[in-house]
């Protein structure tokens, strides 16, 4: 995390704007652009990105809220290059000090950084994977001609605020399968969805998703590890459910599965 800000840093005279991108999920856990000491004062566009894995509602929520702070928010998915139409309009239009514009887009590990220049470029440039880590260093990309964006590592505060926030950005994957135990994270994510939707608790019940997809171990125990891990993939692929942690200006959660 530490290489993101040096990264950043190095070259933070030439950067004229900076474009965050937050998990739409979790938009107040992956709100990073602060992290980089010299950024905080210059304008800042924010994206509330995989908004498709997101509650529509909780996400419309958010934008008014930014956008009522006074900051340009958009929200986008990525991989559907035309819901970055508006972003992408809103950066060329940034008045210019200079010939080259130049943009450094920074988040959380694995909101989709690489993806969204790869969007706003409209075509391949860098690597992306959904998982933490992939972007190790920065790296600058063409836009078009005067117009530059800086790709820069995955950024997280030294200490996560809370257990919590812990294991809801495990389970958004901007926390590397390292740091987490991913049976703990979908129990407690079990134990959450009891006390804010009760309806939906059962989807995340351990046993009975390991026994409706037949995973068992050798003896016939329930394989909870593998199963797990089965539920993480496909509640970062929406296979599940959409939904949204945290509600703007209050702090508390909120979420609205469907």
């Amino acid at each position: 995390m530490a290489a993101g800000i040096r990264a950043v840093l190095e070259v933070a005279d030439l950067i004229d704007v900076v474009i965050e991108v937050r998990d739409a999920r979790v938009p107040r856990a992956t709100a990073v652009a602060g992290l980089h000491p010299r950024l905080k004062r210059k304008p800042t566009i924010v994206l509330l990105n995989r908004a498709d894995l997101a509650d529509a509602s909780a996400t419309r929520g958010w934008v008014e809220s930014l956008k009522s702070e006074g900051l340009d928010a958009f929200a986008t998915t990525a991989t559907h290059a035309g819901t970055l139409r508006a972003a992408r309009a809103a950066l060329l239009a940034r008045p210019r000090k200079r010939a080259v514009l130049r943009a450094a887009v920074v988040g959380a590990p694995n909101t989709g950084k690489s993806s969204v220049i790869n969007a706003l470029g409209r075509r391949k440039r860098t690597v992306v994977a959904d998982r933490a880590g992939v972007t190790r260093h920065a790296g600058w990309s063409k836009l078009e001609a005067g117009v530059e964006l800086l790709d820069t590592p995955g950024l997280l505060p030294p200490r996560v605020e809370s257990a919590q926030a812990a294991w809801q950005l495990s389970l958004c994957g901007s926390l590397p399968e390292t740091a987490f135990d991913v049976e703990e994270a979908v129990d407690e994510f079990a134990r959450w969805l009891a006390r804010n939707r009760p309806r939906f608790a059962a989807r995340a019940d351990l046993d009975a998703f390991a026994q409706a997809h037949g995973m068992r171990r050798r003896g016939g125990e329930l394989d909870r590890r593998n199963a797990a891990r089965r539920f993480v993939a496909d509640f970062r692929a929406g296979d599940l459910f959409r939904l949204t942690f945290e509600s703007p200006g209050s702090g508390r959660d909120s979420s609205r599965p469907d």
